[in-house]
This record gives structure tokens, C-alpha cells and sequence, in this order.
């Protein structure tokens, strides 16, 4: 079983993803199906739905966290079995965040081991961080929304294509931590939290969306040992990765292995997008119809064809 999600007070962000384990190489296979309760310190209780275009993505609707607050969430999932967190009360305050952005060129390694110079946007924080009587923990995360428009072929009705929306982490093997009990200051100043290489995503709007979140000191903890473990090298000198036990649990097996945590997040955000022109060079175009050319990439004939996308527009898009 693996579990992954939060509970906010941007309500966009109170999603919960459920899984089963797959062979090392692949991801998790979604779990549909599940009943899924979010439960908080004054009784109340409210209902995941399942989002009906990502399959084991569970959403709540018109709820979202409230500072100070404790939540759980509880799974029931369709063979009978029942899984519980622990529970969490959300941070206080989360602290203001500004972000900046460059681009420029340096070395990248494709999975064929060639090294070629090629250009990315490289984001960073800007944070005051939030007076409170506890230190705080901080995470950042990068998540990318862009634009795809299929090959428009010409046909006597003139119909074109629906356009196609993708929304992902802009950077997934970064994990950005902040200690305020280790590190005694007001601010941070250009923290590199993301890097997203300049390809075919940035031929048409690209947003960026930067989230700070301030954790519980153990989420925060459940991340410095995931940010240990997806770091190693393979060095025998490496520290040894820590068993990473989350806050979820079998409630009638405790001794099952359960993957995964669920946080009561304080969170913020800002955002930016691109625009083609703002880059300092021309990305090729492959995608607009040209009558002399017969093949396209796969994602030019279907946008679907490409991870995360959908036809549903961000409301902020």
C-alpha cells in the first residue's frame, strides 16, 4: 500500500494518491475504489471523491485545512481492509514567498551518457519566514503547467482540435528542506528550489508554480530521509538509508508495511509563466501542419498520448 497527500488550505492541494507497489522500475499501480474520510479535532468528518480522469487520485471538494487544526484521514479501500494516519496538527503560520527565475546553459547527461550544453530555467525562493513559538520546517516543491496543441490537419468542416493541459512537478528528484531549529535566521534569499531543462513544453505558455509549505518537525523528518535515500550514490562511504516509516498504519495489522505519509500542510504560493519570445532563443516548432511533412511526434496526433495530461483547464490558466 502506498499513500501520499495532504490536507491544505489551498484547496487544490487537498489531494490524496493511493497505490500498490510495483516492480522497482515502475510506478506504483493506481488503487481505485477506495473510500477515503478526512477527520479533524472538532469532529467533523468529510469525503474524498475519486477524481474521474486519474484513476487512485482522490480530491476533496470545497473543503480545505484551517491553521491550527488536526487532522487524519482514514481508507477503507474496496477488499474490506482499513488503513488510518496518524494525527497531525497543521502549522500556524507558513511565512511569505517571493520567487525569481533565470535561464542559462549548462552540462546535461541523457540516458544514453551524452554530455551537451543545453539550456534551463533555473527558480528561486525568496522567503521571510513566519514568527512563531515553534521553529519552523519548510519544503519547497516546483509544479509545471503547459500548454500542447495538436497538429491542426485541415478538413472541410474546419474543426480543430481540443487543446490539451499538463500539470506535473517541474523537478521530482529535488527536495528542498529548510530546519528552523538547526538554522537561527529571518529569511532566505535565492534558494535554487527548481531546474526544468528548455524543450518542446515551453513552444506555448508554461507556468511555474512554487510551494512553500511548513510541515510538522516529523514530516519533515519522514523527508530528510527520503531526500537521503533518492540521493545516494552507490558509494559504500553513503549513509545508510534509514528504514522511512511513514504516519500511516493497517489499523487491524500492525505489522504491515506501509508506504507513504499524509501531512496537515500550511502552505503558499507564487507563480509566473513563459511565453516563447521570453526565452533568448527559438524552440522548433514540430507540432503546426505543414503539408510537406508526413510524420509527427505521437503527441501532435493525440496530446492525451502524454503523461498527466487532460483536456481540463486549470482554472488559473
Amino acid at each position: 500500500m502506498v499513500v501520499s497527500g495532504q490536507i491544505s488550505p489551498i484547496q487544490d492541494q487537498c489531494v490524496i494518491q493511493l497505490g500498490l507497489t510495483a516492480d522497482i522500475d515502475r510506478l506504483p499501480f493506481p488503487l481505485s475504489g477506495a473510500y477515503i474520510t478526512l477527520l479533524d479535532d472538532a469532529g467533523e468528518s468529510y469525503s474524498y471523491i475519486e477524481d474521474p480522469l486519474s484513476p487512485g487520485s482522490y480530491i476533496l471538494t470545497a473543503v480545505s485545512g484551517i491553521p491550527e487544526r488536526t487532522y487524519q484521514i482514514q481508507i477503507t479501500t474496496p477488499d474490506g481492509e482499513v488503513y488510518e494516519s496518524t494525527p497531525e496538527k497543521m502549522p500556524e503560520a507558513v511565512g511569505q514567498l517571493t520567487t525569481d527565475y533565470e535561464i542559462l546553459f549548462e552540462e546535461f547527461t541523457d540516458l544514453e551518457g551524452t554530455v551537451s550544453n543545453e539550456p534551463f530555467v533555473k527558480i528561486y525562493s525568496n522567503t521571510i519566514l513566519p514568527v512563531t513559538s515553534e521553529p519552523s520546517y519548510l519544503k519547497w516543491s516546483i509544479e509545471e503547467a503547459f500548454l500542447l496543441s495538436p497538429t491542426d490537419f485541415p478538413d472541410p468542416f474546419g474543426n480543430t482540435p481540443p487543446l490539451c493541459y499538463i500539470v506535473q512537478n517541474a523537478d521530482p528528484q529535488r527536495i528542498e528542506l529548510f530546519d528552523g531549529a538547526e538554522l537561527k535566521t529571518t529569511s532566505i534569499s535565492n534558494l535554487l528550489v527548481g531546474s526544468r531543462i528548455v524543450d518542446w513544453t515551453f513552444l506555448e505558455k508554461h507556468y511555474f508554480t512554487t510551494y512553500q509549505t511548513s510541515l510538522t518537525k516529523e514530516a519533515h523528518e519522514y523527508w530528510r530521509k527520503v531526500n537521503i535515500l533518492s540521493n545516494q550514490v552507490g558509494s559504500i562511504f553513503d549513509t545508510p538509508p534509514a528504514q522511512i516509516n511513514g504516519n500511516i498504519f493497517n489499523v487491524n495489522d500492525r505489522s504491515e508495511k506501509v508506504l507513504g505519509y499524509f501531512q496537515a500542510a500550511n502552505q503558499t504560493f507564487d507563480r509566473f509563466f513563459l511565453l516563447p519570445f521570453d526565452l533568448p532563443f527559438p524552440v522548433t516548432q514540430v507540432c503546426r501542419y505543414n503539408p510537406i511533412v508526413d510524420e509527427y511526434p505521437p503527441r501532435c496526433l493525440n496530446c492525451l498520448s502524454v503523461r498527466n495530461s487532460s483536456y481540463t483547464r486549470p482554472s488559473w490558466f
